[in-house]
């Protein structure tokens, strides 16, 4: 005899707010419109957007890995024009902060060793943690809005800016070109 009770599927997990806007994202890598909103993810994700233009890079190149180069050359310069913006949203916050909390940037500092003002402390050790951060998978942003917040000089965060993300989106599409699919669970994007 059967048992003529019905079967019941499993609820489906609801996906957070975080989750459904990447994978929308990352159906975008499908579509006409790619390279238009991966340069808009690159240039978005240096100032405001949660998401990587990672996302759209790697389904991207594994659908055409002949223009892996092309990719990773867009990207890395959308997501400079990017850094720029949030350089100078952190900059703005920045002043907005010294002014409100009246921090003195020229305090000096004399302890453990150490003679220089608060600015200079920030400003020049600060761009090597910029160039690291934009290596490694840390939200750009995050770097971005840091360097200007802390005063790193332009010129320094420019040059961490341009080795970091040029590092990022060469290794990430380079892989993704010669490696293939099964790279893809190597990389966290």
């Amino acid at each position: 005899m059967s048992d003529s009770t019905p079967t019941v599927a499993a609820p489906s997990e609801k996906l957070s707010w975080y989750r459904r806007l990447y994978l929308r994202v990352e159906a975008l890598s499908s579509t006409k419109h790619a390279v238009a909103a991966m340069l808009l993810v690159s240039v978005v994700d240096g100032s405001v957007f949660p998401i990587p233009p990672f996302a759209l890079l790697v389904p991207m190149v594994l659908a055409q890995p002949q223009k892996w180069l092309r990719y990773a050359v867009l990207g890395t310069v959308a997501s400079l024009f990017g850094g720029f913006i949030g350089y100078y949203l952190g900059d703005l916050l920045r002043q907005g902060a010294i002014s409100f909390l009246e921090i003195d940037m020229n305090m000096r500092i004399q302890r453990f060793g150490i003679d220089a003002t608060l600015g200079e402390l920030l400003g020049k050790n600060f761009w090597a943690l910029a160039l690291l951060c934009s290596i490694l998978p840390t939200p750009f942003k995050v770097v971005a809005i840091g360097s200007g917040m802390v005063g790193v000089p332009l010129d320094r965060f420019f040059l961490a800016a341009v080795l970091g993300r040029s590092v990022r989106f060469f290794l990430v599409s380079g892989v993704m070109r010669f490696f293939g699919p099964t790279a893809r669970k190597w990389l966290r994007v």
